[in-house]
């Protein structure tokens, strides 16, 4: 490998380090439980999508999916060109490990190169349930911090009827996984069967009492949300 791609490397590198989180969840069930990575990033300027994707799909057949503890990958891109790879894990061990083989891997300095490092952001979370929605093409992924004070026993329960009073009775939905880091900053990341029908319940939720509710307890400054159909999906 060249100086210039180790160098890169590096800056990648250094950014996980700054963004990545321990993991921990309030509300787990601990023979469920998987690590959720969320990667999110731009390509450089000088990058073709099409290209990028191409060799995003390779990524995940020669490298990612080879790693001890791997369970799902899913790249993805918002209407704006913002892309995001989730990776789920068996542990966070298996996550590093698998971070610090990347960094020392020539076969995929090429891709490396593709991405812009400042614009780079990783966490990671610890999930409520395994993944089972294998037939989704579209996911919502909101991470917050609730508000100074609350009690987190009252927040899970709101989560949860979240999904039993709205979200779960939507056409289209498929699954809802809900998690937090160390720092108890919250995450949930809702799958759809396609982008239109999870458009067509945004304005609904927003209108729900539970939403409300739920959001009520939400530190709205903190709040950041991508919505992103998946890559290589009709």
């Amino acid at each position: 490998m060249n100086f210039k791609c180790k160098l890169l490397l590096l800056a990648i590198w250094a950014v996980f380090l700054i963004g990545c989180d321990t993991t921990k969840n309030n509300n787990t069930d601990m023979n469920n439980e998987k690590i959720m990575e969320v990667t999110t990033f731009n390509i450089t300027s000088d990058t073709s999508p099409l290209i990028f994707e191409k060799r995003d799909m390779e990524i995940e057949s020669v490298f990612t999916s080879k790693q001890s503890g791997f369970v799902k990958r899913q790249s993805g891109v918002d209407d704006e060109g913002n892309y995001v790879v989730v990776v789920f894990w068996d542990d966070l061990k298996s996550a590093e490990t698998s971070m610090s083989k990347f960094m020392n891997d020539e076969s995929v300095a090429d891709y490396a190169k593709m991405i812009d490092a400042s614009s780079m952001k990783m966490s990671r979370y610890t999930m409520n349930k395994k993944f089972n929605a294998d037939a989704s093409q579209f996911v919502e992924i909101m991470a917050f911090d609730v508000k100074p004070g609350t009690d987190m026993t009252e927040f899970d329960g709101i989560n949860q009827r979240v999904e039993t009073e709205f979200t779960g009775l939507r056409e289209g939905f498929l699954q809802r996984l809900t998690g937090a880091n160390e720092q108890g900053t919250q995450v949930v990341a809702v799958y759809w069967s396609s982008k239109a029908l999870s458009d067509a319940s945004l304005n609904p939720f927003m209108a729900a009492p539970v939403s409300k509710e739920f959001m009520g307890k939400m530190d709205q400054a903190s709040m950041s949300m991508g919505r992103y159909k998946f890559l290589n999906r009709k």
